[in-house]
């Protein structure tokens, strides 16, 4: 699993939408992690419905934007070395998923 604590993170966690969203099950390990860490977690087990919540909760942009950063994140530590085959592998596997929801997303909102 990468390390999703290293992502840029907004202050604050909106609890009542993660509980609502079995938040405990994405980030396990700290039931207190931010949004931001919440919507990368949320992006490497995507999910249709739980991601245009996300989207409809925290903004389009927030979400592609996570998405991005994900992305370069995850590609920094492989590029390293270190833990980041595993979430490199990850990511890879999320990638289709999630930009198959993004696109049906952005052309729902034409």
């Amino acid at each position: 699993m990468p390390d999703v604590s290293t992502l840029s993170q907004s202050p604050g966690r909106n609890d009542a939408f993660w509980r609502a969203h079995n938040g405990v099950g994405l980030v396990w390990s700290n039931p207190k992690a931010s949004d931001d860490v919440m919507i990368a977690n949320a992006l490497l087990r995507p999910n249709f419905h739980l991601l245009l919540d996300i989207a409809s909760q925290f903004g389009f942009s927030r979400l592609t934007s996570q998405w991005e950063k994900l992305k370069e994140s995850i590609e920094e530590v492989r590029k390293i070395g270190g833990d980041g085959d595993a979430g490199y592998q990850q990511l890879l596997r999320a990638e289709p998923i999630v930009n198959r929801c993004l696109e049906v997303m952005q052309a729902a909102v034409k």
